[in-house]
């Protein structure tokens, strides 16, 4: 058996890191933990994705992917599973399933990352409900407007 790969060659494992230490944490980095099986890439694309678009979508805040808990969980067959979190410290609320969704496999996923957006933004504000997160200025002023009737 040939020696394994050292240096430049050698596949590196991403190394884990506890985002709610004091030496990482801050308010501002919300984590998305996605569960997802491991038996087909588009998975992985998918997941990647996700956070692609809360990153462009709430371009205040920024978001730390969590894929399988760093790999120390194996993950269910046909799981792809999206929980938010507003940061590190605080609790992980489930915004989409489709463990018991499909076949097709298409379904395992949100059409539209668009519809999770309400879920996210009430979990923001659960721990800031006086500032709107992710809201253009004319979204927030008729939000207070309905507020205020």
């Amino acid at each position: 058996m040939p020696p394994k790969k050292q240096g430049k060659g050698a596949a590196k494992k991403k190394k884990e890191v506890d985002w709610a230490s004091d030496e990482h944490f801050t308010k501002d980095r919300s984590m998305i933990y996605i569960e997802h099986t491991l038996e087909c890439p588009i998975f992985q694309t998918k997941a990647d994705e996700c956070c692609t678009f809360l990153t462009q979508r709430f371009p205040e805040r920024k978001f730390q992917l969590v894929k399988n808990k760093y790999g120390r969980l194996i993950p269910r067959d046909g799981a792809f599973e999206i929980g938010f979190s507003q940061n590190a410290r605080t609790s992980v609320h489930l915004i989409w399933s489709g463990l018991d969704k499909g076949p097709p496999r298409r379904d395992k996923f949100p059409s539209d990352y668009e519809a999770i957006v309400p879920d996210v933004q009430r979990v923001l504000k659960k721990f800031y409900p006086d500032k709107a997160v992710g809201l253009s200025d004319e979204e927030d002023a008729d939000e207070n407007k309905e507020q205020e009737m």
